[in-house]
This record gives C-alpha cells, structure tokens and sequence, in this order.
C-alpha cells in the first residue's frame, strides 16, 4: 500500500469541488501527511504481521511505535504495555523482568520532572551525539565484531539498541537509548529522525549508511511485574531543521492527540527547562492530569522571571498562585516542536505578558 494520505484524495477534491488534477492533489497530501509523521513519531500504516529482532543490550525496555495492543505472539519474557493515553496500541515493549517491583512510585508528574533533568544531564555530557554511540560501539566489542553488528543491522528486522542512560529512583525505571539503522530503500519511513554515523568512506569510496535513530526516553513505573504503565518520549538536539511552514494550530490537536511527545534541547536550555518541558509535553499529550501538583512546580521552578513578574503585576498572594496563572495560558496548541527549543522559551515569555495583561 501506499501512504495513508492517499486515501484522503477522493475526499479533499470534494471539499475542493470542481477538478483539480488528482495528482497534484496526491502529491500535495502526502507531503503533509509526511510532515506529520516526522511531527508525531508514527507512521500510521494499516495493520500488517512484521517480525522483529531485538537486542536490547541489558535494557529492560524498547521503544516499538505502532504495535496492535493484542496482536504480538506470544514471547517468554516479552510484554507489550498498552499505552495510557491510547489503550489499541503499545508504543514500549518490556523485554526482560523487573528485578524486584516496588510497593510505592512517586507521582507521574515527579517522575516526568525527574527523567526530564537527566535528559539535560545526559544532554549537557554529550551522550545525545553520534559521537557517544560511535564510542559506546568501540567500546563494547572488537573490529570483527563490529563488522558482524553491521551484517545484522542491515536486516531492517533487526532493532539494536544502544543504551545512553539507566536508572532506577523513585520506584520507575527511567532510561534513554538510540536504535542503529542501516539506511537503504528497503527500511520503512516511520516518521522517526536518522543521523548518520560514519563520515569516512570505504575503499570503494562510499560512506556505510549507518545511522542512528534520534534518542528515544522511557520512564517505566516499577511497581507491577510485569509493568503497566510507561510514558515514551523523542529527544530532538538543536540541529533538528525542518522545513514545516504549516500553522501549528492546525496540527496540534493530531500531533497531541495520536503523536509522541517530543523534547526540544539547545546549548543554553537550563536542566529545569527540558524538565518542565517533559512535564508540559505528558499532560498536553494526555498522560498527567491538569490537577497534577508537579505541573505548577514545574512552571515555576523553570521560568522564574516570569513567575515573578506575574506575582509583582498581578498581585497574586504568592508563586504557586503566579505560577498556576502562567499554567493556565500554557494549554493547547502548546509548543511546535519544529521550531526548537528557543521558541519554547518566546512561547512562556509571551504567555506571561497575556497573563500580566
């Protein structure tokens, strides 16, 4: 099959009447239907049987977008958690046990400002770069090995793992890792960001196209065995370009509705930025609640200025007050992604002068 778009061919030269050339229109559609892939992280493709390789490299964890919640075949040790927000798909699969569940977890929305400062931390010691997964590669196995590694990752059924960070605390399980590709024809298009790792060409004078997915979060709570409930997110450095011109308020609500939240860094984001944008990105993607108290806290530990001159101009009593008063302008469309990091910050500065005015 096709892309998804083509399907809405028939559909949108009704809405356009008269007969304009359907295959313009085919084009058009699919170029925005790719735009929202790459915004949401997913592909969207009908149902299909595929079968996948995992190598998880000791995590517990991998990210799989698209899987039919009830669809996978049975695997010793293999558990898909359904996702919170959309309960027909699994976006986490759990791919060996949890050594020992714990009786409590702090609160969802803790947790998300948790992952977010070691996102910032993995970030700030330039694990994020292709250089650490180059070094990560060197590190874990000899020459022949790594040639035989390349072998296997040109099987586009092959999903190996690079780990960046693991941790337990608080009772989830919070890590980061980037999947190798090899880039030919014959890989899907999931929607998903690539960055090649190898620069030197061979002897024959071509570049292996080795390449890395962008790096993927997953914070896991660890209180069931297996577990229940996971919340994934992209991470996007800086040098993410896209060329998207379309108003994000068109697409918000698809990209928050069906997407996965997507985590926009730069040099000079503070570990309190990234953590706030986590927590902003789980509840507009529906996976904490308005009431959550880690919400407000987040907002004003990571925007301070602003906090306090909402506090000065409007009098409120106090910096929970001033900072709820920012929260509730920080609701949808929320960020677009594409622009970076830089426009997360306009968009609160700008937002804290509407709740002044």
């Amino acid at each position: 099959m096709g892309h998804w778009s083509e399907g809405l061919v028939d559909e949108a030269a009704k809405m356009i009447s008269g007969s304009p050339d359907r295959r313009m229109l085919r084009d058009k559609l699919a170029q925005v239907g790719g735009e929202i892939d790459v915004l949401s992280g997913r592909s969207f493709q009908p149902p299909r049987r595929s079968t996948a390789v995992i190598e998880s490299n000791g995590l517990p964890f991998v990210d799989i977008p698209d899987l039919q919640v009830g669809s996978m075949e049975p695997v010793a040790g293999v558990r898909e958690i359904p996702d919170p927000v959309n309960g027909q798909i699994a976006t986490v699969l759990q791919v060996s046990p949890l050594t020992d569940p714990v009786p409590n977890a702090t609160p969802t929305g803790d947790a998300l400002w948790i992952a977010g400062q070691l996102v910032a931390q993995a970030s700030q010691t330039g694990r994020l770069s292709a250089d650490y997964v180059l070094h990560w590669l060197g590190a874990s196995m000899d020459h022949e090995q790594r040639k035989e590694l390349f072998r296997r990752v040109m099987d586009p059924a092959v999903r190996f793992y690079v780990p960046i960070l693991g941790v337990s605390i608080n009772g989830w399980w919070i890590q980061i890792a980037r999947r190798l590709i090899w880039v030919t024809s014959e890989v899907e298009d999931d929607g998903q960001l690539v960055e090649l790792l190898l620069k030197e060409a061979t002897a024959g004078g071509e570049v292996p196209p080795l390449a890395a997915v962008e790096a993927i979060l997953i914070a896991a709570r660890m209180t069931r065995q297996p577990a229940d409930w996971a919340f994934t997110a992209r991470i996007w450095p800086e040098q993410v370009q896209l060329p998207i011109d379309r108003p994000w308020s068109r697409l918000a609500k698809a990209i928050h509705g069906h997407g996965i939240p997507t985590i926009t860094l730069d040099s000079v984001s503070t570990p309190y930025e990234i953590a706030c944008q986590v927590v902003l990105k789980g509840y507009w993607h529906g996976y904490i609640n308005g009431d959550e108290p880690a919400l407000a806290s987040a907002v004003a530990k990571a925007y301070p200025r602003q906090v306090d001159r909402i506090q000065r101009e409007t009098r409120t009593p106090d910096r929970a007050s001033a900072a709820a008063t920012l929260l509730e302008q920080l609701i949808h469309p929320g960020f677009d992604p594409a622009q970076g990091a830089e426009a997360t910050r306009r968009y609160v500065r700008r937002k804290a002068s509407i709740a002044v005015m």
